[in-house]
């Protein structure tokens, strides 16, 4: 394995560090957006999971969507036991209802920061933006949260992972397209249907601070994601 840069932090998914010059910058926000069933969600735990395993990072996943004892079933699947590296402090998954995301917010992300200080985590991962967005009304107080968020996760010493929902064929990747442009990165994942199959492809969309590959190349799901930025989804 080529040494990491100091500057950068790998997210050890086979193919995708090699797209970003060695991984995502330092204290960066990264939006990880696309439809249902792309990927999302394996991803961004890949990104947790190796970071405990591979770099010595721990993590914290907030998901304000699925159950925990869910997410630690469907990641069996790929022979991630969640659970030990939680009892051995290098993960923690934490959840938080939908009706409790405004007060979290309202006391300054105090459940995530104790997640966070518990296990000195140096990854998160938020799932999903698109649970905070629709609970703000105000357009004015979206942007602000939003930029509020990223700061926080930032000024905390975390390099971060942000899941958001999309619609295929659009270019908005957030419910109202303001955290596009208050990320540093934004990496989508489509599926995309070609004859009568369909085909996992990803898109390094955005990457302040990164020169990085601007192909959509094909990935696939069997241990974790694969990425492979050396082939073409299209071809004559």
């Amino acid at each position: 394995m080529d040494a990491i840069p100091p500057s950068r932090v790998a997210t050890g998914i086979p193919g995708m560090d090699e797209m970003i010059q060695g991984g995502l910058e330092k204290n960066s926000s990264v939006l990880v957006a696309g439809t249902c069933g792309t990927g999302k969600t394996t991803f961004c735990m890949q990104y947790i999971y190796n970071g405990a395993i591979q770099f010595n990072e721990p993590g914290v996943y907030v998901s304000f969507e699925e159950k925990t004892e869910k997410l630690r079933k469907h990641m069996l699947n790929y022979g991630w036991d969640l659970k030990a590296l939680e009892d051995q402090g290098k993960v923690r998954i934490l959840r938080i209802a939908p009706k409790e995301v405004m007060h979290i917010i309202k006391e300054e992300y105090g459940e995530i920061l104790n997640a966070i200080n518990d296990i000195q985590a140096k990854r998160v991962v938020i799932d999903s933006v698109s649970s905070i967005e629709i609970m703000i009304d105000n357009e004015f107080d979206r942007k602000e949260n939003a930029i509020k968020l990223c700061e926080w996760l930032s000024g905390h010493d975390c390099t971060s992972l942000i899941i958001s929902e999309s619609e295929q064929g659009t270019v908005q990747y957030t419910r109202h397209g303001i955290m596009e442009f208050v990320v540093d990165g934004i990496i989508v994942l489509y599926n995309i249907r070609k004859g009568n199959t369909r085909v996992n492809a990803l898109e390094v969309l955005k990457m302040r601070g990164t020169k990085h590959d601007k192909s959509l190349v094909p990935f696939n799901i069997d241990r974790g994601l694969t990425v492979y930025p050396q082939e073409q989804v299209f071809t004559e």
